[in-house]
Formats: structure tokens, sequence, C-alpha cells
């Protein structure tokens, strides 16, 4: 987390569906801005990234709980072309409060930042994380992911 953001993680049940919820203070502060939860693709921690060349995209579920009636959050990818801890693919999404919202990002969707991603586009075949991030915006929200999977356009 940036500056003094704050942000807990828990499992627990939102609207009939088990997910991980991110409850989070999103302050501008001591050049804050962020809170994040994130996890490695890989299922198996000796393997270090995920081949997800063959799909088109990432597909999650999340749900917005908060004040305003819709918000955005980024989605971000790290692939073994992200060299410094603040570099990512990233995509922004729009959330309406209070419903799920299956999000569908193709590869083409995200967009290269930091060393190493700037400039590039994504490789899907080297995957190795995956985060969902309330930033740039002093907000307090609930965020809550069910289903990640990767998807192919048929």
């Amino acid at each position: 987390m940036g500056g003094v953001s704050s942000g807990s993680l828990t499992r627990e049940t939102v609207e009939g569906r088990l997910a991980n919820v991110l409850r989070g203070k999103v302050s501008l502060d001591n050049a804050g801005g962020f809170v994040q939860m994130a996890t490695d693709l890989a299922l198996d921690p000796a393997v270090a990234s995920v081949d997800a060349s063959q799909y088109d995209g990432i597909e999650i579920e999340l749900y917005y709980g908060g004040s305003e009636k819709k918000e955005s959050f980024n989605v971000h990818l790290r692939n073994l072309a992200c060299i410094r801890q603040f570099s990512s693919y990233r995509a922004t999404v729009e959330l309406e409060s209070r419903r799920w919202t299956r999000v569908r990002l193709g590869w083409d969707s995200f967009r290269g930042y930091g060393p190493g991603a700037e400039n590039i586009a994504i490789d899907p075949s080297t995957l190795r994380r995956l985060g969902v991030v309330a930033i740039g915006k002093k907000m307090i929200f609930s965020l809550a992911l069910t289903t990640v999977h990767f998807f192919t356009e048929t």
C-alpha cells in the first residue's frame, strides 16, 4: 500500500458467493494513493509464470461496495518483462455499486507501465501476478473478487 492508505483482506460470502474481500481507505497523503489485493497466478510456487498465450484475455467477477454509484478500479498483470516492483500491465474497469460484474479484458486492453513493460504489448506467455487495485483517488470501499480465469472468443 502506498503512503498512508490502508486495507484488509478477508474470505467471506458476498451476495451468495464466496469471495476475497478487500476493504480499504485510499489516501493521497504522503505520496500515497493505492490499496490492492494481488496473487500469483501459478498454483505451484515452484513455477515462475503461467502461459496464457492460447487465450484471448482474462475474466474476473467483482463486486463493488461503496458510497459512489460507480467506481473505477485497475486490474494489473505482471509478467517476466516487469523488472521493477511497480511495473505492470494495467487496465481500468468501472463497476456499479452493489452488484456482481463479470469483467472480460482482452490482452490488448492492458497498457504497460514502468520499466520493462512501458511501450511494449503484454506477452501473456509469461504471466506471474494478478492485482486488483483502488488507485489514484481518495476513497473508502469494499471490493470482492470471486472467479478468475482466462477466456477465448468463440
